[in-house]
C-alpha cells in the first residue's frame, strides 16, 4: 500500500508539473511596448501614463498624462513628440529623462516635470529655483516655454 501512495503521489507531482509548464508555455509574453511601460510605471505616475508615454513616443502621436500628488494636487501634461521611434530609442528617451529628474533630485515627479524633462522647458526644485532642461526628445510645435509668432 505504501508503495502505491508514493507511486500515485509521484504521478500526480509529475502530472502537475506537467500542467504547470504547459499553462506557462501558453501565456503570452509580454509586448516590448507593456515591458518598457512596467518598468517606468511608478515613476510616471501610473501604468496608464507610461502606456500613454510609451505609445506617444513610439508612433509619434500625441501624449497626455495626469499625475496626483500627496497634497492632492493634480497636474496635467501633454506633448507630441515630431516623429516615431523604435523601442529602444522609447526606453533609452524614457531612461534619460528619469535620470535627469533624479539629478535634480525629483524621485517622484509630477506630470509637468515629466514633460520637461522630455521635450525641454522649465523645471521648478524643491528649493524653489528654476532649472531649464534640455529635454531627451524633440517634440512637434514650437519650444517649450516660447510662443509661436505670427507673421
Amino acid at each position: 500500500m505504501t508503495i502505491r501512495r508514493s507511486t500515485l503521489a509521484a504521478s500526480l507531482a509529475a502530472s502537475l508539473a506537467f500542467a504547470a509548464n504547459a499553462m506557462a508555455a501558453s501565456a503570452p509574453a509580454p509586448t516590448e511596448a507593456t515591458r518598457i511601460a512596467n518598468q517606468y510605471s511608478q515613476w510616471a505616475g501610473g501604468h496608464s501614463n507610461a502606456e500613454a508615454l510609451v505609445a506617444g513616443l513610439r508612433n509619434g502621436a500625441p501624449v497626455t498624462i495626469v499625475t496626483n500628488s500627496a497634497d492632492r494636487s493634480v497636474s496635467i501634461a501633454g506633448f507630441t513628440p515630431a516623429s516615431s521611434m523604435g523601442y529602444g530609442s522609447v526606453a533609452s528617451a524614457l531612461a534619460e529623462a528619469q535620470h535627469s529628474l533624479e539629478r535634480l533630485g525629483i524621485r517622484k515627479p509630477n506630470a509637468e516635470q515629466i514633460q520637461a524633462a522630455l521635450i525641454g522647458g522649465e523645471i521648478s526644485t524643491a528649493n524653489g529655483g528654476v532649472t531649464v532642461v534640455k529635454g531627451s526628445v524633440v517634440a512637434r510645435g514650437p519650444a517649450p516655454g516660447k510662443v509661436a509668432s505670427a507673421r
